[in-house]
């Protein structure tokens, strides 16, 4: 699931590009914001892919603004034409123009998701004693962060996984049956045995029970229609 935020500083303008976003795409808002600085404040920053960004702000011009949001893709929306050259200067993923038309807008749409296709993870490598292998993402139960490390289990193995240090990152590139359901948990959907309710809890087939953290139940209920 590729995650988007909208900042720009009218009210109207935010919910129309909800109502867009919402019918013209599989994306999920996770959070509308007045200003760059509210959405650098919000504790959402973390979980945001793309954002739907507003120049003309009294705060600060979402051109300038975009250097401090370099590690998100970014889809500058606008009533100004004039700004489009600033905004691939900054490597911006698209320039729209307002009001948005829902043609052009799916151009967006398939433009995202072609950004994010090529990102996602064939392979993970583990650290097995000694040695450096190569697991298929089918033999995955779980991803566990576990005192400063990402612990990956199969259903009789447990390893230490190379090159990521957090869930946040590892999580935009796994596939797309992976969901996070904990702040320290990962998990597989195919390996989901049942749902425990009175524990707010998923049991894995290899038995193991794995706490759902309330801000995840939500997706929870929602990947397994219940």
């Amino acid at each position: 699931m590729i995650n988007v935020a909208i900042i720009d500083d009218e009210y109207y303008a935010r919910e129309t590009l909800k109502d867009l976003i919402n019918e013209m795409s599989p994306f999920e808002i996770k959070g509308c914001f007045e200003s760059v600085e509210d959405f650098l404040k919000s504790k959402l920053k973390n979980d945001i892919d793309v954002i739907f960004l507003d120049i003309e702000m009294p705060k600060m011009n979402g051109i300038k603004a975009s250097k401090y949001l370099e590690k998100y893709k970014i889809v500058f929306v606008t009533a100004y034409s004039e700004y489009a050259v600033d905004a691939f200067e900054v490597k911006a993923l698209d320039y729209l123009t307002k009001p948005v038309s829902e043609v052009r807008f799916i151009e967006t749409v398939n433009r995202i998701e072609e950004a994010f296709k090529d990102t996602k993870l064939s392979k993970i490598a583990v650290e097995n004693k000694n040695e450096i292998i190569f697991l298929d993402f089918e033999e995955v139960y779980y991803f566990e962060y576990f005192e400063k490390k990402i612990l990956v289990r199969t259903n009789n193995e447990e390893y230490v996984l190379k090159h990521f240090k957090n869930l946040n990152k590892l999580e935009k590139e796994l596939p797309d049956n992976f969901l996070r359901i904990h702040k320290s948990y990962i998990i597989n959907l195919n390996y989901i045995d049942k749902l425990i309710k009175d524990l707010n809890s998923l049991q894995m087939k290899n038995n193991k029970i794995i706490p759902i953290g309330k801000t995840h139940m939500k997706d929870v209920r929602n990947m397994l229609n219940i």
